[in-house]
């Protein structure tokens, strides 16, 4: 992975206080957790599923895969709209983060999106509170703690001389997260110490994987989507924050779509 932005911005010289400062938001955002799952059932047991759904069908999405890893995605407003751009180029597991992420910040932040006194582009910078809380309520909605406690528990029993880090890589594929948010999760619900978060967290598991890991989720989507790009690309704070070669890309791929449709459409008349 990169894992995107949190490969660079978590290690262990950060991560206990990032756990501290976790400790702190957790019953704020508990509350919210709460309130996304009484939406619906999907969002207690298909959470990613849910969150793609309600996305189509509140906002424009933009799914396009960049070459700047560090960069996970954006929420913008435009003309009544909102427009959602989720990197594919990512590994699957930081890209089903980031739709929890962006989520977050649709839902809950969205009255300072349309008045641009936010800015929700997710790269490696330092995280604000915004970011902060995006990030805790992607990884307690998206990592059931009865679960977690439950298959923790059985994997010290099953594997109880295996290494902590091949606990968690054995996570990632249930939860088909990122490495580091698993380790996090782990030490904010107690199963792991604090320290034992330090010890593993900058664990270059990627390298050690084992025979049975499923590596296809590790690897990026690079769908495409487009929902009203045209309008999204039009917008002041896309162009500020996106990278020069990939709003090029996007607006010659969104061209090149429209112009394989029109073809299509004219062969079908």
């Amino acid at each position: 992975m990169v894992e995107g932005s949190d490969a660079s911005m978590i290690n262990s010289k950060n991560v206990r206080d990032i756990i501290s400062k976790n400790e702190e938001l957790l019953p704020q955002v508990h509350n919210y957790v709460e309130k996304i799952q009484n939406l619906g059932v999907a969002f207690r047991y298909t959470p990613i599923d849910a969150i793609k759904n309600y996305l189509a069908k509140h906002t424009n999405l933009i799914m396009f895969p960049s070459d700047e890893l560090e960069y996970g995605g954006l929420v913008t407003y435009r003309d009544g709209r909102f427009y959602i751009h989720i990197n594919t180029r990512q590994p699957k597991t930081y890209e089903n983060f980031i739709w929890a992420h962006e989520f977050y910040h649709f839902y809950f932040e969205a009255e300072l999106i349309k008045s641009s006194k936010i800015n929700t582009f997710v790269d490696g910078r330092v995280p604000n509170e915004s970011e902060r809380l995006a990030n805790l309520f992607a990884s307690e909605l998206l990592v059931n703690s009865i679960l977690l406690k439950s298959l923790y528990k059985d994997l010290l029993q099953n594997y109880q001389y295996d290494r902590l880090e091949n606990h968690v890589i054995r996570l990632i594929e249930v939860f088909k997260l990122p490495y580091k948010c698993i380790v996090i999760k782990l030490a904010q619900d107690g199963l792991i110490t604090v320290d034992d978060a330090v010890a593993i967290i900058d664990y270059k598991y990627q390298e050690n994987l084992p025979t049975y890991f499923d590596q296809s989720i590790l690897q990026p989507s690079n769908s495409i989507q487009f929902d009203s790009v045209g309008v999204l690309l039009e917008d002041a704070t896309v162009k500020k924050n996106i990278r020069a070669s990939d709003y090029e890309s996007i607006n010659t791929l969104y061209s090149t779509h429209m112009s394989n449709f029109k073809m299509l459409r004219d062969k079908e008349e």
